[in-house]
């Protein structure tokens, strides 16, 4: 058994004997405290209160010395829409703010360094890096950005293999399991998943589900169909299809109608592949990574998937781009009993949703796959080390810090607290939204794919076509084609050049 696995038991012990009521009651956790707050997340009358599960996460050992790194800076390459998730000047009071102002103050202090940040827009990220890394400045410790454009990124040999850094543990459980299980090539890997990149959990897709009109259509306990197995597409689609009303009279499908599914088909529709139990890439046991994407099931999935978004009468899909937001809209509108998005909607919308709501995981695809999976919008970050890095032992020890107390104290306070209190309503939500969580896929030729095969269930959605064959024989040449020169990158790449 390995060690992560073994720290996620103890883990478990913790917070099994942790009540409900204790969990609802947290604030941020410093060393293991927390704080009892309002319902709303308030700030009100609080008492300290000791909650297992922080204390037992702030016991684990990063297993890092505690070196003085006598003043030295420590700079991160970020995308401008995270600043506050790299940087937090001073507390504000805010729980998600105060803990990681709180992580950087506790690797500043224990390490002697000063942490600073330079952000661009996330298209820009790679550029500002490469130009940095041909000129050997050094100006950067650690990139965190757009997981897309950091894969398409990887040819240009401007990050370390993460394996060469000293210090950097994937065994450890602030880093996701996928490093190794899914983006390490023959003992390579040059972006990776770690907990200091925050996104990773708020861009994470779920399904939402509205309580009342579960009940007005009879569906029963939704947590025990998932929990026995029974949460698939077929089930999906089976207590969809009568759910629409024609709310406005006007005779035809539209955002004021209600439905039994929605769905903005950009990145949420994407997910359901993975959902279904399919990856574009499979690890090997030697190690090496063999393309497998276009199979009986893949096949299967398309001709049956596809036609049930734009066929059923209970199904409201659109893909334009400035639509996004008419579909949250609607969901709030009691206009939905099904809604797939991102955590961060629960985290955000819903706080002031008044009718109660429920969150599962996608379906799967049929009632023998065994488990549900699900995976992380495309835009969240992949973190790298920038090959001009002249110090590694010092990177390497902070990188690890970094990512150690944000498992310790902002993951906590973030997902117990910020979505689990204030962004689910109920006790079953939160052991799903564990479940979830547990089961993201960072699938290797997603992330190195550029906007490849990964996408193409998008593409044909817009398209309003199942023809996934016609669609292979045109698009895999060129994607494949991505793919070995990725592989050739990997193969080739040496700190000996």
């Amino acid at each position: 058994m390995t060690a992560k696995k073994l720290i996620a038991l103890a883990l478990l012990g913790a917070l099994l004997l942790t009540s409900w009521g204790t969990l609802l009651s947290c604030s941020k956790g410093g060393g293991g405290s927390a704080s009892v707050t309002t319902a709303a997340g308030d700030a009100a009358e609080t008492e300290p209160e000791e909650v297992d599960s922080l204390a037992a996460r702030m016991k684990v050992s990063d297993g890092l010395e505690n070196t003085d790194f006598e003043g030295k800076t420590f700079r991160i390459l970020g995308d401008d829409a995270c600043l506050d998730y790299y940087l937090m000047e001073e507390e504000t009071g805010d729980v998600l703010d105060d803990s990681i102002y709180q992580r950087n103050m506790a690797v500043s202090e224990r390490f002697n360094v000063e942490l600073d940040a330079k952000v661009f827009p996330e298209a820009e990220l790679t550029k500002n890096l490469k130009n940095s890394v041909m000129a050997g400045d050094n100006e950067y410790q650690l990139f965190a950005g757009h997981i897309i454009y950091a894969g398409m990124a990887v040819g240009d040999g401007i990050y370390y293999n993460w394996y060469d850094m000293p210090f950097i543990d994937f065994e450890k459980p602030w880093w996701s399991d996928s490093n190794v299980n899914d983006l390490t090539y023959k003992g390579k890997a040059f972006i990776a998943m770690g907990d200091f990149a925050l996104t990773t959990i708020d861009s994470t897709y779920a399904m939402y589900f509205n309580k009342q009109l579960a009940a007005d259509n009879n569906l029963g306990n939704l947590y025990q169909v998932t929990n026995e197995g029974k949460w698939t597409l077929d089930y999906l689609a089976n207590v969809s299809k009568d759910v629409y009303r024609d709310l406005n009279g006007d005779g035809k499908a539209g955002t004021e109608d209600l439905y039994g599914f929605i769905m903005w088909a950009r990145s949420s529709v994407n997910t359901f592949l993975y959902a279904f139990g399919e990856k574009l890439a499979k690890q090997q046991k030697d190690g090496s990574i063999v393309m497998d994407y276009y199979n009986e099931k893949v096949i299967n999935i398309y001709e049956k998937f596809i036609p049930f978004l734009w066929e059923s009468e209970g199904v409201y899909v659109d893909c334009a781009i400035p639509s996004g937001g008419n579909f949250s809209t609607m969901f709030l509108n009691d206009q939905a009993l099904f809604y797939p998005t991102i955590f961060r909607f629960a985290g955000t919308s819903l706080r002031e949703f008044e009718t109660d709501y429920g969150i599962i995981p996608y379906p799967k695809w049929d009632e023998a796959q065994d488990e549900y999976y699900t995976m992380v919008d495309g835009g969240h970050e992949g973190l790298g080390i920038p090959l001009s890095v002249s110090e590694t032992e010092f990177v390497g020890t902070i990188v690890e810090a970094l990512n150690a107390e944000s498992w310790k104290r902002v993951v906590p306070v973030y997902y117990d607290i910020v979505l689990k209190t204030k962004g689910s309503r109920d006790e079953e939500s939160v052991e799903m939204l564990d479940r979830i969580f547990n089961n993201r896929i960072f699938d290797f030729g997603y992330v190195y794919g550029q906007w490849g095969a990964a996408f193409w269930v998008q593409y044909l959605v817009e398209a309003k076509s199942s023809d996934i064959a016609s669609y292979y024989e045109k698009n895999h040449a060129k994607y494949d084609q991505t793919m070995k020169d990725v592989f050739e990158f990997f193969e080739e790449y040496s700190l000996e050049k």
